[in-house]
C-alpha cells in the first residue's frame, strides 16, 4: 500500500470517527435528559399516589367504596390487565426473553388481556395466544401517556379488571413488573432513584373544592398518567443505552483501524524514504564511476 492510498483511508476514516463520536454525544445528552425526566415524573406520580391515601386516611373513606360505580381501586376479582412495552431491536442483546419468560408464568391466559406496545411485544401476544385489548406498533411516549391512562380507566370501569401490570425492560426495575392499580399494591420502584423534595407535602396545604370522589378521580388519572410517562420513558432510556454500547463498540473498533492505517502511512513513508535513499546512492555511485572513468 503507497502512502496516499494510506493516507486517504486514514482521513475517510478519520470523517466516520467525528461523526460517530458526534452521535455517540447526542445519545449522552439523550440519556442525561430522559434520566432527569423519569425522576421527576415518577415522583410526580407518587404524589399522586400519597395524596389519594393521605384521603383515605384522613375521611376514613374505605378503598372499595370510592366508586361504587366502578371505581379503579375496588375489589372485584382477579383479572388483570398488563401492558407490555418493547423497543425497535437493532442490537442483539435478547433481553426481552427474560421477562416473556415472567410474562407467560404470571399472566391468566383465560381472563387477563394484554396491551401491546411495540412490535415485538405484539408478536409475542400473537405467538402465545395471549388476548391483546389494543395494539401500537411503537413506544410513542407523548401519544401513550396521554391515551392509556384514559383507557385503562374506561376499561376498568366498564369490565372487571382489579390488577394492571407494566412490563418493561429496565435494569432499574428488580420486580418481575410494575403494578400499579390497586394503588395499595403499588410497586413501582427503581434502583438508585432518590425522591425530590419538591412533591414532600401534606393535606393541610390543599383546598379540595369538588365533590371528594371526583377530585380523587381526577388525582387517580394524574397518578395514572405520570407513572405511564415514567415507564415509557425509562423503556426508552434501555435503548438508548444499548445505542451508546453499540456506539462504543464502533469506536473501538474505528481507533483500531485508524492505528493500523497510522501505522501504513508511517511504513509506506519509511519505503519511500529507502528508495529515495536507495535511487540517490545510485546517482552517486554512477557520479563517482564517471569521475573515475574521466581520470583514467
Amino acid at each position: 500500500m503507497n502512502k496516499k492510498t494510506a493516507e486517504s483511508r486514514y482521513n475517510s476514516l478519520l470523517k466516520i470517527h467525528k461523526i460517530v463520536e458526534s452521535n455517540k454525544n447526542i445519545t449522552l445528552i439523550n440519556l442525561l435528559k430522559l434520566s432527569k425526566e423519569i425522576g421527576f415524573y415518577l415522583d410526580r406520580a407518587n404524589y399522586s399516589k400519597f395524596i389519594i391515601e393521605e384521603i383515605n386516611k384522613k375521611f376514613a373513606i374505605d378503598e372499595s367504596s370510592l366508586d361504587k360505580s366502578g371505581s379503579l381501586i375496588s375489589i372485584r376479582n382477579l383479572k388483570t390487565l398488563w401492558i407490555y412495552v418493547t423497543e425497535e431491536e437493532k442490537y442483539s442483546t435478547n433481553s426481552y426473553q427474560k421477562h416473556e419468560r415472567n410474562l407467560l408464568s404470571s399472566i391468566d391466559k383465560e381472563n387477563d388481556k394484554l396491551i401491546a406496545v411495540g412490535k415485538r411485544a405484539i408478536g409475542f401476544a400473537q405467538k402465545n395466544n395471549i388476548e391483546i385489548l389494543t395494539k401500537f406498533e411503537k413506544n410513542d411516549i407523548a401519544y401513550l401517556s396521554n391515551l392509556l391512562p384514559k383507557l385503562v380507566i374506561s376499561t376498568f370501569k366498564t369490565d372487571e379488571y382489579e390488577n394492571l401490570n407494566f412490563v418493561i425492560n429496565s435494569n432499574k426495575i428488580k420486580q418481575k413488573y410494575i403494578q400499579l392499580l390497586p394503588i395499595r399494591k403499588n410497586n413501582f420502584t427503581l434502583e438508585h432513584h432518590k425522591e425530590s423534595v419538591i412533591f414532600k407535602s401534606s393535606l393541610t396545604s390543599h383546598k379540595i373544592y369538588q365533590d371528594l370522589n371526583a377530585f380523587i378521580d381526577s388525582e387517580l388519572e394524574n397518578y395514572l398518567t405520570f407513572a405511564t410517562w415514567s415507564l415509557l420513558t425509562e423503556s426508552a432510556l434501555i435503548y438508548e443505552k444499548y445505542k451508546l454500547v453499540a456506539q462504543n463498540s464502533t469506536l473501538n473498533d474505528l481507533d483500531e483501524k485508524l492505528r493500523f492505517q497510522f501505522r501504513m502511512i508511517l511504513k509506506a513513508k519509511r519505503e519511500r524514504e529507502i528508495e529515495e535513499m536507495s535511487i540517490l546512492s545510485k546517482k552517486k555511485d554512477l557520479l563517482h564511476s564517471q569521475e573515475r572513468l574521466k581520470n583514467d
